[in-house]
């Protein structure tokens, strides 16, 4: 190191800059909530000025609590979180309450906020929200970076017609999990606007085989999940055999017979983890199954894993078949645990 560069490192020392370099990368590990920022805030002084630089954000997994939209001194609570938020790397919104036409318009603002503020979250989940599809075009042109979008415990989409801007918009989506009306069914025009690189897909329906063989044929899915209620006609297990090679986990409608089951997933090697969301009288994979497949203990029943697989469920209040990379995802305020059929896949 020249004297120069010693001069240089000695003069950043002495300004503070080192230290606050220091501490936004020890407090990125501790800061997910507009309760953690309180609570660092409230520490001394130094930590008030460090709390407001993006980089102490930088990979956070930041929670928004429906706590954050009450007014506190004229303003919601999370207008003070959510312009640090630049670099965060992954929001989980849970808007559970935000009835009445001043919360949902303080859950609106809030979502519309995030999507303008987190130029950088790759990762962007919304629990319990009745109105999520009214104010789905607030995702259209924000969050510019997203890969993976999750909606749980919302009202049912309507129309899977009502994705297409989202697609649109963000193609470089890898992940979409979310729960449509019972007797909505995935069209061409789903298919068509699907991003080309999409690997996973829950909960669904289709109109047709044609339809899901043009999916599979577009998108190297490989954890493909159908809604419990789905409509599964006979070919959709040809157009899967044909064209889900790469299929890794894979969730069926609940009604349908373990026989049926076997036939579908015969074909697929490459295939870990198996879900059917129905406890009968007999014990799943415990017939046709039995030979490739074996029950997953802590799936109470309803997914096999096959013989020789070490894949588990995900870790987590909501076990999964599978999550997106969380390695991002630092301890705070996690999402309540939710009873329901996408807990299990």
């Amino acid at each position: 190191v020249g004297f120069g560069e010693d001069e240089d490192l000695g003069d950043r020392a002495a300004s503070g800059e080192l230290l606050i370099e220091a501490w936004c990368k020890a407090l990125s590990f501790v800061l997910t909530s507009g309760r953690t920022l309180a609570a660092v805030r409230a520490a001394s002084r130094t930590f008030r000025d460090v709390v407001r630089e993006p980089a102490a954000w930088e990979g956070a997994c930041v929670f928004i609590q429906p706590q954050d939209l009450e007014v506190h001194g004229g303003s919601h609570k999370f207008e003070a979180l959510v312009p640090l938020l630049r670099l965060a790397s992954r929001a989980v919104l849970n808007f559970r309450g935000a009835q009445g036409p001043g919360k949902r318009q303080a859950a609106r603002q809030c979502l519309a906020t995030l999507a303008d503020h987190c130029t950088s979250a790759t990762s962007l989940c919304i629990r319990d929200w009745l109105m999520l599809e009214r104010y789905l075009p607030v995702l259209h042109g924000g969050f510019p970076s997203l890969r993976h979008l999750e909606v749980i415990g919302c009202d049912h989409i309507s129309s899977y017609d009502a994705l297409v801007p989202v697609f649109e918009q963000h193609t470089s989506l890898l992940s979409l999990r979310a729960t449509f009306a019972p007797k909505a069914a995935a069209g061409e025009a789903f298919v068509r606007a699907a991003p080309k690189d999409l690997m996973a897909l829950g909960f669904v329906a289709f109109e047709g085989p044609g339809v899901l063989r043009e999916l599979l044929e577009r998108c190297p899915l490989q954890h493909l999940w159908f809604a419990p209620t789905a409509k599964f006609p006979s070919g959709m297990t040809a157009a899967i055999a044909e064209e889900g090679q790469r299929l890794q986990t894979l969730a069926l409608p609940s009604y349908l017979s373990e026989d049926a089951c076997a036939a579908v997933v015969r074909p697929l090697e490459r295939l870990q983890l198996l879900c059917r969301m129905r406890i009968g009288v007999f014990e799943f994979g415990s017939g046709a199954l039995a030979e490739a497949f074996e029950l997953l203990p802590s799936a109470q029943g309803t997914v096999l894993r096959r013989r020789g697989s070490a894949a588990e469920l995900t870790p987590g209040p909501n076990h999964a078949l599978w999550a997106p990379p969380q390695a991002d995802a630092q301890a705070g305020d996690p999402p309540a645990a939710e009873p329901s059929p996408a807990a299990a896949a």
